[in-house]
């Protein structure tokens, strides 16, 4: 028998991934960060190995210019609340964001780990929308940043 979800059904209970991940070997590239400061989603992300993660690394901060996904590290991860992502909650709490920040009723984009994805299991539709804008590393003591905040 095969482990099942909470609802019940027989799909395997797999980790929540982590849709802003670093990028080292083991991590799967989720998307590269166009120039107007968008995510464009890959089709289904593309596992990293040694060879790809220093070439990204030798030009230097590869987060600033890609999106990488692992598994979700939760407790052992700086942004655990000890319930939950920081970084999305801070992004769609900030009152900053004003009347322009997350659309709940927009298409989605297209994420090749939404059904497992953290931020999603954790704020929804709202997450998507927020999501092709934050960037993972912005340099100083910064470690994100979005357009809306």
């Amino acid at each position: 028998m095969s482990p099942t979800t909470d609802s019940g059904d027989e799909r395997p209970v797999r980790p929540r991934s982590c849709p802003s991940g670093a990028c080292h070997e083991g991590a799967s590239l989720l998307g590269v960060m166009t120039g107007a400061g968008r995510l464009a989603y890959l089709p289904e992300p593309v596992f990293v190995d040694r060879d790809f993660a220093d070439r990204l690394d030798a030009a230097g901060r590869p987060e600033r210019r890609y999106r990488f996904t692992e598994p979700c590290a939760e407790s052992a991860c700086a942004q655990w609340t000890g319930t939950a992502c920081g970084v999305i909650d801070h992004i769609l709490d900030d009152d900053t964001a004003g009347a322009g920040a997350p659309r709940e009723d927009g298409p989605l984009p297209d994420c090749g780990i939404r059904r497992d994805c953290r931020w999603f299991a954790q704020r929804g539709a709202a997450a998507c929308s927020v999501c092709p804008t934050v960037v993972a590393d912005t340099g100083g003591s910064a470690t994100y940043r979005t357009a809306y905040g």
